[in-house]
């Protein structure tokens, strides 16, 4: 079985998977799996006043969960792929979302297959981001499964309120 094949059956299964981004190694779940997205803020010692960001295949797929007004358009047509995560009012709901498309063709092609991952850097809350499946281990993080690969980066992704024009990191 493949590698991707492994992080899809975890995934369907309520797993958490870690994987390589274009800038940190991120631990992710299913979006339809709210059990899953439990289980990421135990994990990962986060408060739940803190929220992820879904990371997504195309601009086409965030529209399904965001309203981009045009700003937000223009800089996911400007960005994406690639390390910028877009702050935007939910679709159908009250509160706001933030969106990225990663620029890793695995991982873009993963996101295609099962749909919007909920994310977050692969590290306790407070901790550095693991650059390495070796760092990620020495967090002691416990994950379901790994997807084999590298980061490029090692810097975490802006993240930009479209809907205020706030720069929340830079």
């Amino acid at each position: 079985m493949s590698a991707l094949a492994k992080a899809i059956n975890k995934l369907k299964a309520g797993g958490i998977i870690a994987f390589p981004t274009e800038t940190v190694f991120g631990l992710g779940v299913l979006l339809a799996k709210p059990k899953a997205i439990h289980r990421l803020y135990r994990l990962k010692q986060r408060p739940k006043s803190k929220p992820f960001q879904i990371l997504v295949a195309s601009l086409r797929q965030a529209k399904t969960l965001g309203k981009f007004n045009k700003e937000a358009v223009r800089l996911a047509k400007a960005n994406w792929p690639g390390p910028m995560t877009l702050v935007v009012n939910k679709t159908g709901g009250n509160g706001k979302v933030g969106l990225r498309v990663p620029n890793h063709r695995r991982l873009l092609r993963l996101i295609r297959l099962v749909g919007p991952l909920v994310a977050s850097s692969a590290n306790l809350a407070g901790e550095p981001p693991a650059l390495s499946i070796r760092e990620l281990r020495q967090q002691g993080l416990k994950v379901d499964y790994i997807l084999p690969g590298r980061v490029r980066s090692g810097k975490a992704s802006k993240v930009i309120d479209t809907t205020t024009g706030k720069i929340i990191r830079n």
